[in-house]
């Protein structure tokens, strides 16, 4: 390993250099502020992510990875460029462009010395607004550079659920997993935004690390970071910090001792259950607060709830006859809605064609390694934080089944994909992996 280390080193700056001087020559031509700010934005990233990454890798004795991690940073910076000239320029607006004029108005602010937002919240959809202001107060008025920084967040957000992999299911096909969870279009493109997804990717992945650590024997330390990233979800999206939060007592719940029996067993797995508990029921508690701001009605049941939901979201050229998860009987149309469609024959246009691609591949996926996530489920007690992925999969599959739009749909599935694609990542036992499924993904 420690050969490859100067060549390594080498690529990477050959590499970065290379980027570097295009970047200047095209900038140079027909470069406006927002594009010097923005190539100044890329650069500061890739300068602070490296070393970071470096040292990651050599701990945990990764080295070969370094160059994986910065060309998938360096994609992702791609994606934030893609995703910019979608919503800006073919688009003309959305949720970014909100987000973009209310973060010039509040960096105004802030660099006047008045930090009074003016927000009615500093949660949901204002929190996006008033970070947006805090992005702009220190890179300026580009929004290109904000979009990367926003792409920087959810690069993080994968780099944390891959280490969260590593640290909870040493048995799995790690490599495999990152592959998927760096380099799947959806992780390219949806979290490359300014907008929730990107937050949300960043702290749900921290609240998996955290719970990987937790639940594989550093309890303190990993419950204070699961935490501190469920407290950052819920600030968004607090129905999705729920879901996982629930996950995360199903999983201390039914984890198997990893010590032999004694009479301090049944209260030390107590008090971690009762500590993640209170943690699940406060985040529930906020949902609860959520939902009644948006004018949704919680006392009439989950049933209802998703119906509400879903009448807010029918709308558009996307929109799609949910499947609401109410009861087993439709469950599976529902598991094969959000996860999987739109079907190819369901494609509209352009956009909608990747994402039936994408799907498609899931699809595919999903079949030549149902083997390996039966794996997964015999595992589950073994490796709790494999109960804590299915369990959040099959919420989230109920909370997205009331999606009425495949954009929507689309969007949001990056919540539930890094958990569900860890289920997917665990080979059987004497397994050589068939040559199908290594046509799929390569294996470590």
């Amino acid at each position: 390993m420690a050969s490859r280390r100067p060549g390594q080193a080498l690529g990477v700056g050959l590499a970065a250099t290379a980027v570097t001087v295009v970047g200047l020559m095209m900038l140079a031509e027909r470069g406006t502020a927002d594009h010097w700010g923005a190539f100044v934005v890329g650069l500061a990233v890739v300068a602070i992510s490296f070393p970071i990454l470096r040292r990651s890798a050599v701990r945990h004795d990764e080295r070969a990875l370094v160059t994986f991690f910065v060309v998938a940073l360096l994609l992702r910076i791609g994606g934030a460029i893609v995703r910019s000239y979608v919503d800006l320029g073919v688009y003309g607006g959305g949720d970014s462009s909100v987000y973009h004029q209310s973060g010039l108005l509040l960096a105004e602010r802030f660099q006047a010395g008045n930090f009074d937002t003016g927000l009615p919240s500093l949660t949901g959809t204002h929190f996006i607004r008033f970070f947006t202001g805090l992005v702009y107060t220190f890179i300026g008025p580009s929004p290109l550079g904000a979009f990367i920084v926003y792409a920087w967040l959810g690069f993080w957000g994968s780099f944390f659920f891959y280490r969260a992999f590593t640290i909870a299911v040493p048995e799995g096909r790690a490599r495999s997993y990152a592959r998927l969870v760096f380099l799947l279009p959806s992780f390219l493109f949806w979290p490359s935004s300014i907008g929730k997804e990107a937050w949300m990717m960043m702290s749900l992945g921290l609240a998996a690390l955290g719970a990987a650590r937790f639940l594989s024997g550093r309890p303190g330390r990993g419950l204070l970071v699961a935490a501190l990233g469920l407290w950052l979800a819920a600030i968004v999206r607090p129905h999705i910090a729920g879901a996982m939060g629930m996950g995360l007592v199903t999983a201390v719940a039914i984890r198997r001792p990893s010590k032999p029996r004694g009479y301090l067993t049944p209260i030390a797995k107590g008090a971690a259950l009762l500590s993640v508990a209170v943690m699940a029921f406060l985040l529930m508690g906020q949902t609860e607060r959520f939902l009644a701001d948006r004018g949704i009605e919680t006392s009439s049941g989950i049933t209802a709830v998703l119906e509400q939901t879903s009448e807010r979201g029918a709308y558009g050229g996307s929109y799609v006859a949910p499947s609401i998860a109410t009861s087993p009987r439709q469950a599976p149309v529902a598991i094969a809605t959000v996860l999987y469609r739109p079907f190819i024959v369901e494609a509209h246009n352009n956009q909608s064609l990747l994402s039936a691609l994408e799907t498609g591949f899931l699809l595919f996926l999903s079949v030549v390694r149902l083997r390996w996530a039966l794996t997964a489920a015999r595992m589950l007690r073994r490796r709790p934080y494999l109960a804590l992925c299915a369990a959040h999969t099959a919420l989230m599959i109920v909370i997205l089944s009331s999606a009425a739009n495949f954009g929507l749909l689309a969007r949001q599935r990056v919540q539930l994909l890094p958990f569900f694609l860890a289920l997917l990542c665990i080979p059987p036992p004497s397994d050589d992996t068939p040559t199908a499924e290594a046509a799929v993904v390569a294996a470590r």
